[in-house]
This record gives C-alpha cells, sequence and structure tokens, in this order.
C-alpha cells in the first residue's frame, strides 16, 4: 500500500527526524479505482494512505475555481474586496462556455452572489467576472492564484485562467488539489459550509450542485466536481464523521458515476480502516525535569503543538510516547529553549519524533542557592561517573 505524510506550508509543522510507517502493513488493502490520478489524505495530520499518480500534474478542470475561491476568500478576508461589491459583466465573462450562471453581458451583480455560483454551480461567467474583478483581468488574477499556489507548496500546479477551461500549462495534481481542499476547510469555515448547499438560483434559472454525493452521503459536505474531455471526470470530496475529516481527491475518471463511486470508496476505506489521533496535547506540559541553579525547582516540557496522526483502526491507545531529554537543566533557561525529544511509536517502530522545549522562563537564583546547587550537581555528576 501506499501511504505517507506531505508537508502542507501553510501549516507550523512539527520538525520531524523519523516517520517510518512499518506500523500501517496490517491495514486493509486500499481500493484500485479506474482513474487517472487519486489521494487519500486525514485533513489534520495530512497523511496520505492511499494514492496513484498522486503528483502527476493533470489538467483539473472545473476543480481550478477552488484556487480563484481561495483568493477571493483571502482578498476578502484582508478587505481588498467586500462581499457587497458590484462586480461588472464584461462581454468576455458573458461569452464563457460551459457551466454557466447565465449572467446578463454589461450588468452588474454581487460579489456574494458570484462567489455562490462559482462554489455551487461552478458559473464560468461568474469565475471570469470576479477574476476580472478582483486581478484587473483573467491573466492578472491567474497569477495571483500561482502566487498563492506557491505560498501554499502545490509543487504541480499552474494556472492560465480562472475556470479551468483547457490551456495549455494549466494544471494541478492530487496532492496538491487535497492541500488546497485543507487550506479552504481551516482558513474559511465560514464560506466552506458554501460548498455543501444544493442549489442555485439566477435570472429564474435553478440549478443544482454537481456534486452529487451531497445527496447520497449526508457526512459529505463538499467540495468540487470538474469534467473536460481532457480532464476526465474529476471530483474533490469531503466528509465529516466522528469528529475526523477526510479529503478524496480523483482525477480522469470515466464517467460521473464513476467518479463519485471511486470518492466514495476512498473516504469509506479512510473512515473504516483507520483512526486519526491527536497527541501531546497536554495542557500542563509533558513532563516535569530537575532545574539546578534556577529561581524554580522544575521546568515543564511539552511539544510547541498538538501532533496528529493517523493509526490502524483501533490501535490508537496502543501509542507509546518515549521521551528523549536530560535528566536535569541548569539556569537560566527561556521559553521555547529546545529540551530533547519526544518519540512516538508503534510495534517497536518510529512514527514521528517531536521537538520539546521549555514552557516557562526560570531565571538565575540568587548567589546562595546557585552555590549549593552547585555542590549538589557536582556531587550528582560524580556518582553518576
Amino acid at each position: 500500500m501506499k501511504i505517507r505524510r506531505f508537508t502542507r506550508s501553510f501549516l507550523s509543522i512539527m520538525a520531524v527526524s523519523a516517520l517510518l510507517f512499518s506500523a500501517y502493513t496490517n491495514a486493509q488493502t486500499p481500493p484500485e479505482l479506474d482513474a487517472k490520478a487519486w489521494v487519500l489524505v486525514e485533513m489534520n495530520s495530512g497523511t496520505m494512505v492511499a494514492g496513484h499518480n498522486a503528483n502527476m500534474a493533470l489538467p483539473p478542470a472545473s476543480i481550478t475555481k477552488l484556487m480563484m475561491n481561495y483568493v477571493i476568500f483571502s482578498r476578502l478576508k484582508a478587505g481588498d474586496i467586500a462581499m457587497s461589491d458590484n462586480v461588472s459583466i464584461s462581454e468576455q465573462a458573458w461569452r464563457a462556455e460551459g457551466s454557466r450562471m447565465f449572467a446578463d453581458v454589461n450588468t452588474q451583480i454581487e460579489l456574494s452572489h458570484l462567489l455562490k455560483s462559482t462554489i455551487i454551480q461552478s458559473g464560468n461567467d461568474a469565475a471570469i467576472a470576479l477574476a476580472e474583478f478582483a486581478g484587473g483581468s483573467e491573466f492578472a488574477f491567474a497569477q495571483l492564484m500561482n502566487k498563492a499556489a506557491s505560498k501554499l507548496g502545490l509543487s504541480q500546479s499552474n494556472y492560465v485562467n480562472s475556470t479551468g477551461l483547457p490551456a495549455q500549462g494549466h494544471h494541478m495534481s492530487a496532492v496538491d488539489i487535497a492541500t488546497l481542499a485543507s487550506a479552504i476547510i481551516r482558513e474559511f469555515p465560514e464560506f466552506y459550509a458554501w460548498y455543501s448547499e444544493k442549489v442555485y438560483t439566477h435570472n429564474n434559472i435553478t440549478q443544482y450542485n454537481r456534486n452529487k454525493l451531497l445527496w447520497k452521503d449526508p457526512t459529505v459536505d463538499g467540495l468540487k466536481t470538474g469534467h473536460t474531455d481532457a480532464a476526465g471526470y474529476c471530483l474533490v470530496g469531503s466528509a465529516l464523521r466522528n469528529k475526523q475529516r477526510w479529503i478524496a481527491v480523483v482525477l480522469g475518471a470515466k464517467s460521473v458515476s464513476a467518479r463519485e463511486k471511486a470518492v466514495l470508496e476512498l473516504l469509506n476505506y479512510g473512515f473504516n480502516y483507520f483512526d486519526a489521533v491527536e497527541k501531546l496535547n497536554q495542557q500542563g506540559g509533558i513532563t516535569s525535569v530537575k532545574v539546578y541553579g534556577g529561581a524554580a525547582e522544575e521546568v515543564l516540557l511539552q511539544a510547541n503543538e498538538p501532533i496528529n496522526l493517523v493509526v490502524p483502526k483501533g490501535r490508537a491507545k496502543e501509542i507509546e510516547t518515549i521521551l528523549h531529554h536530560s535528566p536535569y537543566f541548569e539556569a537560566p533557561i527561556v521559553v521555547g529553549q529546545s529540551m530533547g525529544l519526544a518519540e512516538l511509536t508503534l510495534d517497536g517502530k518510529t512514527l514521528i519524533e517531536v521537538p520539546l522545549v521549555a514552557t516557562s522562563e526560570i531565571k538565575d537564583a540568587g548567589w546562595w542557592k546557585r552555590a549549593v546547587d552547585s555542590i549538589k550537581l557536582s556531587f550528582k555528576q560524580f556518582w553518576e561517573e
């Protein structure tokens, strides 16, 4: 099976010196799918437990709009644009091919309405109008998309337009799509809710969300479909069950039903055979260690942030934490100072090594305590030798 942890540059990921996956070898074999590429990722840890051609650059069709949305969300958050802004519909937007909201040329439509169109109904005319409004031109907006992709660490993504209509040099990988989907869910929860809306109406024309999994599985709440002749049938879906979220990406399937079946198979595989686990989340520190020559007798150590892992189903309680640090420290100590490692293991195999840091500042003690502690430390070191 194929399993690894991929780094998301938009998060502060704890440095790791070892990440072995032999602990996963007893897990159920992942499904084999009839598609060009796919991945299944647990969102909080970024762990990919199944994949095929995961890093292959492929045409993403309308899944492109996830990045278009991400840039608009970011501009809204920064205050550069507002939901109430009126956006002009140019002739270029009006003439857009493929899925459309049927916006009338030379009219103005509120930004929020256009944004919902790109999310729910996948309107190409709405996407072009938003790109022209926020970037000056669709080409200039595509450069903003590429800049955002670089910031997120999407190494196999390049954008030429805002719609995903076929264009030379326009591509994404399945891993990049999963990373982008994670960023949207995490950074913009207020907008993510729109991806689960099923109906969109404009000009008295009602259209339905193309992600039919919203009707088939109540735990699925996004994200996006795509289709062109070059891309095939594509779908990125996300589901939340029992506080666990998995993201599945399928590119180049042969039909609508095939992409839906593939994404559901991947999601069910993740939920049925793995557990997402949060470790090293102790608020009071992981352990305390003796301090000599300090104003305090002990220092609390902890990880910078909780660590998320994925393990085979039912084995979360078997994860062991092994601490590697000095039996004592000498003052002064500053907050965040590196103090050792916590090694998480399963079946004796290292899953991850996490730096431990001091949770508080410990200043030098007065001269008398320093002198007494110095003598104590000398005796301790003598007997240890």
